[in-house]
């Protein structure tokens, strides 16, 4: 592959997504172990990695976590929420991301440096 090809790996993952049964059926089994193979990434322990695969006749919903605390402290955490960036790549579906918190985020982060590192892109 050139750097060119390379500089749409997160695409080309998710076109393997779509066109690659055995990958996809992968995924599903163990998306944590199929994520550290193809991106080089190695998840804590602590973290879970779903994956919700789509269907032409079925919206998917995600259900923010539960905000605890004062009133004050839920009506701040739910006004934070609406901030939230979400990592979607549109193509024949939605595909991306969705991290619940900042750490999590940073978590994203490290996976796709090390995908980057993998390749031998540089950044």
């Amino acid at each position: 592959m050139t750097d060119r090809d390379n500089s749409d790996f997160a695409e080309q993952d998710y076109r393997r997504m779509i066109n690659d049964p055995a990958y996809r059926q992968r995924l599903n089994a163990d998306p944590k172990g199929t994520l550290g193979e193809t991106t080089g990434y190695e998840f804590d322990a602590g973290v879970r990695v779903e994956v919700i695969e789509q269907e032409p006749d079925t919206i998917c919903m995600m259900i923010p976590i539960k905000p605890e605390g004062s009133a004050d402290e839920v009506e701040q955490a739910l006004h934070k929420s609406t901030e939230r960036t979400y990592d979607l790549l549109f193509s024949s579906g939605i595909s991306g991301y969705f991290i619940p918190s900042d750490e999590l985020k940073w978590t994203l982060r490290d996976m796709r440096h090390s995908w980057i590192s993998k390749l031998g892109l540089k950044l």
